[in-house]
This record gives structure tokens, sequence and C-alpha cells, in this order.
């Protein structure tokens, strides 16, 4: 019987270039909030309205360069009416939304997602006023991936931005953060205040 290899965490460790990487994320903590707690793997800030926000690397290891995607996460209140099982879908003509995280509606190659408005029943309808709610904010960022997980009443929402990642190639030898557009760390918080408190009585 074989196991599946568990990936090791891409800043887990020690070394000249994980070193780096470890202290690049530690200063775009800073463009979030203040840095209330660190450790090997990730840093947590503190927004200036009280929301913490746990950043960190989702690593792709090459040959001669490695790619780490910054990610953010962000607990959302057990209260919260944000359906979980969701992911971010960029299928659709109107721009990114999320789907169901079953619904395949995110891989390249496959059909095009149904518009949640489609269903005026179970979870459809609620993605349909999510996206009437958030759909605009989420247009406004380059966004690579976003996803909400977890059991119903600790759920995460973790968002992986364009900006924000940093990057190591050998030849020529070159350690890089990728800078965040203007503002664009204010409207990632925006993402996460609108689905912190979202609710479809409020669509």
């Amino acid at each position: 019987m074989t196991h599946a290899r568990v990936r090791k965490h891409p800043l887990a460790g020690s070394g000249p270039i994980v070193d780096r990487a470890r202290a690049a994320l530690l200063r775009t903590a800073t463009e979030f909030g203040e840095v209330v707690a660190s450790d090997m793997t990730s840093v947590t800030a503190r927004t200036r309205d009280g929301i913490d926000v746990t950043l960190s690397y989702a690593g792709g290891n090459f040959v001669f360069s490695r790619v780490y995607n910054l990610t953010l996460s962000v607990a959302l209140p057990a209260e919260s009416d944000v359906p979980t099982g969701l992911k971010l879908s960029h299928r659709a003509r109107s721009g990114p939304q999320f789907v169901r995280a079953g619904s395949g509606a995110g891989g390249a190659g496959l059909p095009a997602a149904r518009p949640a408005a489609a269903s005026s029943s179970g979870g459809g309808g609620a993605l349909a006023a999510l996206h009437r709610s958030v759909g605009d904010l989420l247009r406004g960022v380059d966004l690579v991936t976003a996803t909400v997980s977890g059991p119903r009443t600790s759920r995460t929402l973790t968002l992986t931005p364009m900006g924000g990642s940093y990057v190591w190639v050998l030849i020529p030898p070159v350690f890089k953060a990728t800078a965040f557009p203007a503002g664009e760390p204010e409207r990632l918080l925006e993402i996460v205040r609108a689905l912190r408190t979202w609710s479809p009585l409020s669509v």
C-alpha cells in the first residue's frame, strides 16, 4: 500500500532562499496592518479595524527557480451566511465569481459553469446573491484563486492575489518580491470585510 507524499511547506526549514522569502513575507504583512504573530511559515497582521489576516506562501518549486505565491487567510464569523465549499471561477463572462468547489467550473477546457442565478433554491440562490454583493470587488483585484472552506461554524476565506508573490531565479541570481498595484492591499481587505459581514438580507 502506497501513501501520498505530504508536500513540505515552502517556508519550512532554513537556508538563504527560504530566509529571504520569509523576510519578504514579513515586509508584505505590514501592508495589511500591525504584525501580531509570526512563525516559520506564516505571519499574522491585524488590520486597523481588528481583523486578523494570516499571510503565507504557497510554493511551486522548479529546477532553476522558485515561485512563492502569497496567500491571505481570514476566519469568517461562525454566524456568517457565506456558504462553505466555494472556489473562485474565472469562466463567467461577467468576471470572477464563487462557485461550488466540486462544480469543475474552474478547470481549463471545461464548459462554463451555469450562472448561480439559474437556481432559485438551495445554494444557487445564495451564490447569486453573494455575487451581486461582491462581484465588483472581485473584478477589482487580480486574484489567482480564492476559496471558502472548512466546517460550517469554522470557515476560512483564502485569497491568492497576483501581487505579493516572491520569486527566486538562479541564473542570473534574482531575489524579488512582486509589488502590489497601488491600493491593492486595501482592495483585498474590502473583499474580506464584505464576506465577513455578508448576508443575503443585505442584497
